[in-house]
């Protein structure tokens, strides 16, 4: 339907899928089982439609019969419209099909040009109304609808006075069920969420040397700027003045996985080791916002050039990972201060915490750290039943070569956070091992994850590996359980990687339907 004006009212059912409207200047979901009603002077239209979605739409006049007999109205005030009709707008059912099947025979009707046809589709549309009106929701559909709707008002309005009341009301909710379930729901209360906004907002302009107290504590919903430097403060770990020095600091991050250090902390460094393949999704990500790019090309072989680039740039901080040279190191350490992290022998997120702590972001860390652990606990409760019970094996593919592999990160995700049952038992629990297919048979996964490399000689062995009679032997193969893992991100061990691994391990073994 393309955008009109609605002369009369309309009533718009969405008989099959999902479609969106325009109303006015709104956007409106209907799905299945859900109508909109429109009344005279809206503008109105179709925005899209899923590929089976279709709307039926029915326009009819209403009169009143209290002091204005055969008055329409499209020339009554708002409180005269709903004498008319009991509310107007979205209104959603427990029974979608019934209303679907409503439609479609009022529809039908009309359209079949039957001498009594029109009267069968006005006694369909006053059905209708009645079947709406009777049994409509104007509530979503379940809680989780509910919390979502309370968690884009924040979003949107976190710069002003916000309550759980407010928000109860936006949810529809009672306030006590409404707290209770949205910390369940995300991990935080709802107040939790409004602070971190704001602090988050005040963190993003402060980055820019213009900045004033004042008007930051404006922008982010405090009254004065005293209160906002307590708050922040308190929140933060430091004062506003130290954490703008510190967000003056040019950083560079010479180690590729440095960045997946500094994006959970909303650091974006001056420079930094990046490479379209080598770290893809930080170049396709972040490179617009890092002025100087140096290489990151094969885990860094042009090191010397970069050292060079490096001499001309007015950084004040350079972090590495501790597998860089000697020589690599003595020669940064010329340049500008240097913090080596020890990711060879420290857990991930003490790293991450070390280098929060060099840059003032301790609290962003907490946050980051906080969302993940919710983020894992419940990837945990969704994990399906079958990989709970079954080993799981990780093969590395290079050429015709197999290897059975397991790195630091997949270790601590895959066996460590996530409890899953290793089908390999080796002394370390970081192995490269060659292995047969006879013998991958004999180990007998219940699960097996693919790491194939990215060459035309290692793709056509793939190629022939599946049509192999052993390969197909093996039980993981027979039951379709094999899945493929990218190198990018379960090659790089930092912070961000963890979650793209976890949310990348969600999309392999998505929650089996009860």
């Amino acid at each position: 339907m393309r955008q009109q004006l609605a002369l009369s009212f309309a009533l718009i059912v969405a008989a099959c899928g999902d479609g969106r409207l325009m109303v006015d200047q709104e956007t409106v979901e209907l799905e299945n089982g859900s109508a909109y009603v429109c009344v005279p002077g809206q503008t109105f239209g179709t925005v899209d439609l899923s590929e089976d979605g279709e709307l039926i739409a029915f326009y009819f006049d209403a009169y009143a019969d209290s002091n204005s007999v055969g008055e329409e109205a499209g020339g009554k005030e708002d409180g005269q419209l709903d004498a008319l009709l009991p509310y107007h707008g979205k209104l959603r059912v427990h029974t979608p099909g019934k209303l679907a099947v409503m439609a479609e025979s009022a529809c039908r009707a009309w359209q079949h040009g039957e001498p009594m046809g029109h009267f069968r589709s006005q006694i369909d549309l006053q059905e209708m109304l009645y079947y709406l009106y009777r049994n409509s929701r104007t509530k979503p559909y379940h809680a989780g609808e509910a919390l979502e709707a309370a968690k884009r008002y924040i979003d949107q309005h976190y710069n002003e006075p916000v309550t759980i009341e407010q928000l109860a009301r936006v949810a529809e909710l009672s306030p006590k069920y409404f707290a209770e379930m949205y910390k369940k729901k995300y991990g935080k209360s709802p107040i939790e969420y409004v602070t971190e906004k704001r602090m988050q907002r005040a963190k993003q302009l402060m980055a820019t040397a213009s900045a004033k107290l004042r008007e930051i504590a404006h922008q982010t919903g405090y009254a004065d700027e005293f209160y906002f430097s307590r708050k922040f403060k308190q929140e933060i770990g430091v004062s506003p003045s130290v954490y703008m020095r510190s967000r003056r600091r040019k950083l560079a991050a010479y180690s590729p996985s440095v960045l997946g250090f500094l994006t959970p902390l909303g650091f974006m460094p001056y420079a930094a080791a990046m490479h379209p393949k080598w770290t893809e999704y930080y170049y396709r990500e972040f490179r617009s916002d890092i002025p100087l790019h140096i290489s990151a090309y094969r885990y860094n072989e042009d090191w010397r050039e970069n050292l060079e680039r490096l001499r001309q740039a007015p950084i004040d901080l350079i972090l590495a990972v501790d597998s860089i040279s000697e020589e690599e190191q003595r020669a940064l350490e010329q340049m500008a201060p240097v913090q080596i992290l020890a990711a060879s022998q420290t857990e991930w997120r003490e790293l991450l915490m070390q280098v929060a702590e060099e840059i003032n972001e301790s609290w962003q860390a907490n946050q980051w750290l906080r969302a993940y652990e919710f983020r894992l606990e419940q990837v945990k409760e969704r994990l399906p039943q079958s990989l709970r019970q079954e080993t799981l094996v990780i093969v590395r593919m290079k050429e015709d070569r197999l290897f059975l592999h397991c790195n630091r990160g997949m270790a601590c995700l895959l066996f460590d956070d996530l409890g899953l049952a290793p089908g390999y038992v080796c002394d370390t629990p970081c192995y490269n091992c060659p292995i047969t297919l006879e013998e991958l048979g004999r180990i007998d996964p219940g699960y097996l994850l693919m790491m194939i490399r990215q060459d035309s000689e290692t793709l056509e062995a793939w190629g022939r590996l599946q049509v192999n009679p052993s390969w197909q032997a093996i039980r993981a193969v027979q039951r379709r359980r094999v899945k493929l893992l990218s190198s990018d991100p379960w090659l790089e061990y930092s912070a961000h990687a963890h979650l793209r691994m976890l949310d990348q391990f969600t999309e392999l073994f998505p929650e089996e339907n009860p």
